[in-house]
């Protein structure tokens, strides 16, 4: 029979034939060379054992590779994680016939083997042939599938693995644990702990740690906390997953005082524990919680890599500690192209515009490339800094490197076209998109409203309804606004009715836009129109419009308007709105009427 097709043997001289393994010896050498890991020698090594097993099997010196020595080898493989490596075992062991390849033991190992591998594929097709099915083998397909996201098959793997007579051990319930977590099945997770509670788990640490996390990202902190309290002893993995768990429920004050916890405790955070809580910190703008992460960073020994050194500027550019970012970024060793983008947002939000510009130049002379991120910055900062001939640069640049086409490239470039009057351009890189967004089509109309070019507008507009786009109350507001720019307010209101008629809610700058203008123009009747209007579209309007419309009552010194306007805000429950009731008392004190001035501040020393 021949023998496998392996790799050649590490040591340069094979066995003799009286020096061949025993089976004793051979699965106490494979068994032991399985726990060197992802060391390939070692996996050559136990190839070549085999494979001179296999030369000097007979009966006359008592060697048989059996199905168990593929086992073995198998295990080899798993620990290698070599893919090719296991594929090879496995089609010897077909080429050795049906008592190999049937064999429950083999086959259990090879579903194992595929399905620490990830193929998802071919772990399923052996687990399928596999005659009788035992735990190990359920445990690593359902794994695998919660691994891969498939999180309704491993719920309904877990449901045939009870149904066909095989109990759930330690290693099944937390991936089970996972797949409810990822579908948010929290009924079936709390089942799930009931039977692992009866099973015996209750203090098996992999199970409660499952526990933790599953309650964690089922929002059920306290649930989480509970388990976790309860824990006869925890690993950093435990420590994560609460304070991930509080975390990503927004509960950071509790996120702060775990991690204070884990240092009292002498555990030490693990890289993901200080990302975690940098993050927290950076988005909450939470300036202390966020240096105590840094200083535990450092005082840990952790590598200050680009990940690491990457979340740390990042925090502190959100908080505003721009210098503080800018001394971590000079001491990276290593930086990418993230790293140095968040370095040059930083300094935009500073106002730091010569020093954004400086780290682009620094960023392209260590040999890196901007990517769409880097080239919004920089024509945000062109534009910031009115900076016309770095803009061009910028889009040339662009169109070099088929980045024009981004959705923040394109914006940029229209603001910046639009910030120094040359529209026309603006309007070619809109016109060149050929995939164009809501995002990109606000870019445009802002760009005409900010101009004052009314007719552009409105011709946008229509071509946004002829290409089957509904626009939205933002873009019919930068139209209203360029006509009540120009005080075309008849042709205002007639597109405010047009919006109105394909259904589209106004907003407050909508209502905002329209008072205002009328006002202006000395329609103060209309602006009370607008305002009955406003109340059979609005079920509850906002106190801001109400107050632009009293200021528009007081400048025309309609008496009558006001009156029936503070009538309307009694109605709508808005009187007692501060900025509502100062807007009252200035048109009352306007109007002379001192009945009604005392009668408001009656009113509102009574509510204070």
């Amino acid at each position: 029979m021949a023998t496998l097709p392996l790799p050649l043997p590490a040591t340069p001289y094979p066995l003799k034939p009286h020096e061949a393994p025993r089976p004793a010896s051979l699965h106490a050498t494979l068994a032991s060379l399985s726990q060197h890991g992802s060391d390939h020698g070692s996996l050559r090594d136990a190839f070549a054992l085999v494979s001179r097993a296999e030369s000097q099997s007979s009966p006359a010196v008592g060697v048989a590779v059996g199905p168990e020595v593929y086992a073995s080898l198998l295990q080899c493989c798993v620990s290698a994680g070599s893919l090719r490596a296991g594929r090879q075992v496995h089609a010897a062991a077909v080429k050795r016939g049906p008592y190999y390849w049937r064999h429950a033991y083999i086959g259990t190992k090879l579903a194992v083997f595929y399905a620490r591998c990830g193929a998802l594929a071919d772990a399923e097709r052996v687990f399928d042939a596999l005659p009788k099915k035992n735990a190990f083998a359920w445990a690593a397909v359902i794994g695998l599938w919660s691994r891969a996201g498939l999180h309704a098959r491993a719920l309904a793997g877990y449901v045939a693995m009870l149904e066909a007579g095989v109990p759930a051990d330690n290693f099944v319930v937390p991936n089970v644990l996972k797949a409810c977590a990822g579908i948010g099945m929290l009924a079936a997770g709390r089942a799930l702990h009931g039977y692992a509670w009866k099973a015996g788990f209750g203090e098996c640490v992999y199970v409660l740690s499952s526990l933790v996390d599953f309650y964690g990202k089922c929002g059920e902190v306290d649930d989480a906390r509970e388990v976790f309290d309860a824990m006869p002893e925890t690993t950093v993995v435990t420590w994560n997953s609460m304070l991930m768990g509080y975390i990503n429920n927004g509960r950071i004050d509790d996120a702060v005082e775990l991690f204070y916890q884990m240092r009292v405790e002498g555990v030490l955070p693990t890289r993901v524990s200080v990302l975690s809580f940098l993050s927290a910190s950076a988005d909450f703008e939470a300036a202390d919680w966020g240096r105590q992460g840094h200083a535990v960073a450092v005082s840990s020994g952790l590598e200050m890599d680009v990940i690491l050194g990457s979340s740390i500027i990042n925090f502190y550019c959100k908080v505003g500690l721009v210098e503080a970012a800018e001394a971590v970024f000079e001491q990276m060793v290593e930086r990418d192209t993230v790293t140095w983008n968040l370095m040059i947002a930083g300094y935009l939000q500073d106002g730091q515009i010569d020093k954004a510009f400086v780290t682009c130049q620094r960023m392209l002379q260590a040999d890196l490339r901007f990517d769409c991120v880097t080239l919004a910055s920089l024509i945000m900062a062109c534009v910031k800094s009115c900076s016309v001939e770095m803009g061009r640069a910028a889009h040339g640049y662009a169109v070099r490197n088929n980045l024009e086409s981004d959705i923040a490239v394109a914006c940029g470039l229209i603001e910046l076209y639009t910030s120094t009057e040359r529209t026309e351009h603006a309007r070619r890189i809109f016109d060149v998109m050929s995939c164009r967004d809501m995002v990109v089509w606000k870019a445009m109309f802002s760009a005409y409203a900010d101009r004052g070019m009314s007719s552009d507008a409105l011709k946008l507009l229509y071509q946004m309804e002829l290409e089957g786009i509904c626009p939205t109350a933002a873009c019919w507001d930068s139209v209203i606004s360029a006509l009540m720019r120009n005080e075309q307010v008849d042709k205002a209101l007639e597109v405010f009715y047009e919006m109105l008629r394909t259904k589209t809610r106004p907003n407050l700058r909508t209502w905002s836009l329209l008072i205002s203008g009328l006002s202006r123009n000395g329609m103060h009747h209309e602006v009370m129109n607008l305002c009955c209007k406003m109340q059979a579209v609005e079920p509850a309007p906002s106190p801001t419009i109400f107050s632009a419309a009293l200021l528009a009552m007081k400048t025309a010194a309609s008496v009558q308007c006001g009156k029936a306007m503070h009538a309307c805000i009694v109605k709508k429950g808005l009187l007692l709105s501060k900025s509502v009731m100062q807007s009252l008392l200035s048109m009352y004190v306007s109007f002379s009427d001192k009945s009604t001035v005392e009668s408001l501040l009656r009113l509102l020393a009574a509510v204070q």
